[in-house]
């Protein structure tokens, strides 16, 4: 039971990272039940948030299903698995703590050569160091084959340097170049590690509900963002209206900046690299934004000077 409070607890601190907003106030649940239900067409209801973050008394522990929608709003499958990683995360963590503890115990072992002595305790330890460091060459040199093959087939003037118009087969194929190998249930919206407020974005063009509206010809220099299902029939305009709000606010609370691959550009199925996108607050308003692309390049082997776009 304890073990799965903490769960919880770094569950509720991943969502929060995910939703790039805290979540302290009635409203920041009302918002984030609306961006679970955005993101992957499953309700759970604010109260129900309200219970699982301790802001209303709860003594039971939420439901299974629950714990599953909010582990995959983070990008992990399912609740299991998501305590799966938690609990070898914190395994690995204690070794690595265990291992470089000291000890009292300098029995010695004599091994070849007259005068060639070694502890029996930091032998295992230099052992068991030697077999991790193998382990991790052998992973890092996998990733760094499997990266620079990848460039390959869309290498243009560089090998690390994004260019609008590079195209891609599918959004893990892009996702994939920014570390990121497990996008769940919505590739066209990630956020960049280790970069509050920078979104790697993959919207569709002419998206039936989204709008993503612009000039093809051009690569799309401005993106007009805005929702309007087309099938309005049980949706009342304040609905509407509250939806391209909230996504105004929080676009402006984050001064949000967007790496963007534009879906089905001009006909097709795959991904095209357009650029990186920074909000033209003078154009864009609660019904609607304006995207305006800043660059269109983008450079991987430096991404924090994305910052430097921001303004």
């Amino acid at each position: 039971m304890e073990e799965n409070k903490e769960h919880i607890i770094r569950l509720r601190q991943a969502v929060k990272e995910t939703a790039c907003r805290k979540i302290f106030t009635p409203k920041d649940f009302d918002y984030l039940s609306e961006l679970i239900k955005e993101r992957l067409g499953e309700r759970v209801s604010a109260s129900t948030l309200k219970r699982i973050w301790g802001y209303i008394t709860s003594s039971g522990m939420p439901r299974h299903s629950t714990l599953d929608v909010l582990a995959q709003f983070v990008g992990k499958k399912d609740w299991d698995s998501f305590c799966l990683e938690e609990k070898v995360a914190v395994e690995d963590k204690t070794v690595d703590e265990n291992e470089t503890g000291t000890s009292d115990d300098s029995t010695k072992v004599a091994i070849e050569g007259p005068e060639a002595t070694i502890n029996k305790k930091d032998g295992s330890s230099f052992l068991r160091k030697a077999i991790f460091t193998g382990i991790l060459l052998s992973f890092l040199f996998a990733v760094v084959f499997a990266f620079t093959s990848l460039f390959k087939q869309h290498q243009s003037t560089s090998a690390i340097v994004l260019q609008s118009g590079q195209s891609f087969l599918t959004s893990d194929e892009y996702l994939s170049l920014f570390g990121i190998f497990d996008s769940g249930n919505i590739p066209w919206s990630q956020p960049l590690p280790h970069h509050q407020g920078i979104i790697i974005w993959g919207p569709e063009f002419h998206h039936s509900d989204w709008h993503n509206e612009g000039n093809p010809d051009s690569l799309m220099p401005t993106i007009t963002e805005y929702w309007l299902p087309a099938d309005t029939t049980d949706i009342p305009q304040s609905a509407i209206t509250m939806r391209n709000a909230d996504n105004y606010l929080r676009a402006t609370s984050f001064n949000e900046l967007r790496i963007t691959f534009m879906k089905g550009l001009p006909s097709d199925t795959s991904y095209t690299f357009l650029g990186i996108y920074r909000l033209d607050t003078a154009a864009s308003g609660s019904t609607h934004l304006v995207w305006q692309r800043v660059a269109k390049e983008c450079d991987l082997s430096n991404l924090n000077y994305l910052e430097q776009l921001r303004y």
